[in-house]
């Protein structure tokens, strides 16, 4: 098949090119930059440029069959800050990809929205696909309002959107240089001998998923004739607390942690309930926090 993968050349993305080009599709990609981490592939179809550039786009979509739909230009901490703009950056281009594959007739959407910030503080112990929506951040308000355009589609032009909420993916090529993983971050901070700063007291828990994990579930997914809202998480909690630990442990070394307010955009706790996914799919193994951490520090000190 022949799949535009945009914003391909992030971090989950990345991950996501490679397992498409492991089972054989034809791959484009449509960002703004190439990676961060790696030189262009030469089996893949780049197009370097703003989803904002209509022109481009719609070339970019020609002959495509599925499209994956990652590109993000705010992250909750970043998008209170410009409330407007994290609704022109996302939510506008999200409408003309829309636009464009109606008029186009591409069919198959896959959209990862977020397994946190669209539900906001949990009002149950795990979160299934059926917890109220009550984002506490524009990038949680403008995740559910894209959620419910591809609804609207999907009843007025016949669009089979799959809508993934994943919850924290972490792992190799996770640069910190976004506000946001705070398993690289942490790693990264200890490399260099850095202080740790912990939101809050640290024992709030969320839930993890190591990227391959996360990719192998998404793609599984995509390939099923299925539609609507699915959670890919480990369905596991793990506090900050545990993450350093696991961190001392791996990393041996004495951490320098400094305790500071928790911040009002950050949902407090949560784990999902991937029940949905595990019925659909079958149980399936997940990678240990110990086993991703490794990982992820392995990939990080190949790089410096």
């Amino acid at each position: 098949m022949n799949i535009l993968v945009i914003g391909g050349n992030g971090f989950i993305g990345s991950h996501l090119i490679d397992h498409l080009l492991l089972k054989g599709h034809n791959v484009r990609v449509f960002d703004v930059s190439y990676e961060r981490y790696r030189k262009p592939l030469p089996n893949v179809d780049y197009r370097i440029s703003a989803l904002e550039n209509i022109p481009d786009l719609y070339e970019a979509l020609l002959g495509i069959d599925i499209i994956f739909h990652l590109a993000s230009a705010s992250v909750p901490s970043t998008s209170n800050v410009d409330t407007v703009s994290d609704i022109n950056k996302n939510l506008i281009p999200t409408l003309n990809i829309l636009n464009l594959s109606v008029k186009l007739g591409i069919k198959r959407i896959i959209y990862f929205s977020s397994g946190g910030a669209v539900y906001g503080n949990p009002l149950t112990k795990l979160i299934s696909e059926n917890h109220p929506l009550n984002p506490i951040s524009s990038y949680g308000i403008v995740k559910v309002t894209i959620e419910m355009y591809l609804s609207l589609y999907q009843r007025m032009y016949g669009l089979n959107p799959l809508i993934l909420r994943p919850s924290n993916p972490y792992g190799p090529r996770q640069g910190h240089f976004i506000a946001q993983g705070v398993i690289s971050t942490f790693l990264r901070k200890v490399q260099k001998n850095e202080e740790l700063t912990v939101y809050g007291d640290g024992n709030s828990a969320k839930d993890y998923i190591y990227i391959k994990d996360m990719i192998d579930l998404s793609y599984q997914l995509s390939i099923s004739d299925e539609v609507g809202i699915f959670n890919l998480g480990s369905g596991i909690g793990t506090s900050i607390n545990q993450i350093i630990d696991q961190i001392k442990k791996t990393t041996k070394s004495k951490l320098n942690i400094n305790f500071v307010e928790k911040q009002i955009y950050d949902v407090d706790h949560f784990v999902l309930d991937i029940s949905k996914t595990t019925n659909l799919l079958g149980n399936y193994p997940i990678t240990t926090l110990k086993e991703g951490i490794e990982n992820t520090r392995y990939w990080l000190n190949s790089i410096v």
